[in-house]
């Protein structure tokens, strides 16, 4: 198996964390709640509840679908963007707050799609369902039995990514690090998918995927809980993929992994619980070989629906990331 390209991510991450640098810290007044003994969500939009989300074509690097009507309802000094655009500004969202520019609040992305190619089949397609300020129901499709393109991996995601746009900052105003305390991901999910396989790697999974930058390189942990078509064995540890950090720690772009996290049924909504910092200590040896480091500033958590010659679709609600 071939680690699918993060696009969307590598390329905006340098500019992000610039962007990051020019938002004031907080004074205690505005400070966020502190991650101490108990969790909380490091989200600004838990659900999520609110409109106030983009779509991210990876391949373009582009966005479209903007809505930000619900946006004034998280409105906060810390997510406000005063960078430019050629530094990761936000302006192209085009919400403005009394605070100044603002960005989404999560996202959905697609990876191996064109946007002619929405709501068609073959095709991909997000929807969302229900009254803004409870929480909304997100389909995620993707039908690549019968692409075009053959077996070329698909995705369709929901995203929370980047401190001050999707990420709260800490009580001391700074960013939140996957070494501050236990990470967890939770969420619904349902999942359906139709026909049969057309590709050698029957892949149809729906992953939870954790990114995280620490010493100027990006970390992944991919946790797959449906895999109806087995797409890749795994090995005698129970990783289904790595790129070799466990004999080359020193792996330039950053370590990754993929492993079974907790596995669903088909069209049964169940709800997912990801211990991100259990995963992390139990491949450590893929991951670097070394525990989490204090500066490992927290990315991105995601919810993958990813596809290879095969229709898949999930949705997904009630979803909250939490430090504790």
């Amino acid at each position: 198996m071939r680690f699918r390209r993060r696009a969307h991510l590598a390329w905006a991450v340098a500019a992000a964390a610039a962007a990051a640098l020019l938002v004031p810290q907080p004074s205690f007044a505005e400070a966020e709640p502190a991650a101490q003994t108990a969790a909380t969500s490091i989200v600004y939009d838990p659900g999520p509840r609110l409109r106030c989300y983009s779509v991210a074509v990876e391949d373009l690097k582009s966005s479209y679908g903007n809505d930000s009507s619900d946006c004034a309802a998280i409105d906060n000094p810390n997510r406000w963007n005063q960078a430019p655009p050629s530094e990761g500004g936000c302006q192209w969202f085009g919400y403005t707050s009394k605070y100044g520019t603002e960005c989404p609040a999560w996202r959905f992305v697609t990876h191996g799609w064109d946007p002619s190619e929405l709501r068609t089949y073959p095709g991909y397609d997000h929807q969302i369902l229900g009254q803004s300020g409870s929480p909304l129901k997100l389909t995620l499709q993707n039908n690549s039995r019968h692409s075009q393109d053959g077996c070329r991996l698909k995705e369709s995601t929901f995203s929370y990514e980047y401190t001050g746009s999707s990420l709260k900052r800490n009580s001391a105003g700074g960013v939140y690090n996957f070494g501050d305390g236990r990470l967890k991901a939770s969420y619904d999910a349902l999942v359906d998918q139709s026909g049969d396989f057309r590709c050698d790697e029957k892949r149809a999974i729906l992953t939870t995927d954790l990114m995280w930058h620490h010493e100027g390189r990006i970390f992944l942990i991919s946790a797959v809980h449906f895999d109806p078509g087995k797409f890749d064995p795994p090995n005698a540890d129970g990783v289904l993929w790595d790129n070799g950090c466990k004999d080359n720690p020193d792996q330039p772009q950053g370590c990754r992994v993929t492993v079974y996290g907790e596995r669903i049924n088909e069209n049964k909504t169940t709800r997912i619980n990801v211990d991100f910092t259990a995963l992390a200590q139990q491949y450590q040896e893929y991951l670097g070989g070394e525990p989490i480091g204090a500066a490992s500033q927290i990315e991105s958590v995601q919810v993958v629906n990813s596809t290879k010659g095969a229709d898949l679709k999930a949705e997904v609600s009630n979803v909250d990331v939490t430090i504790g």
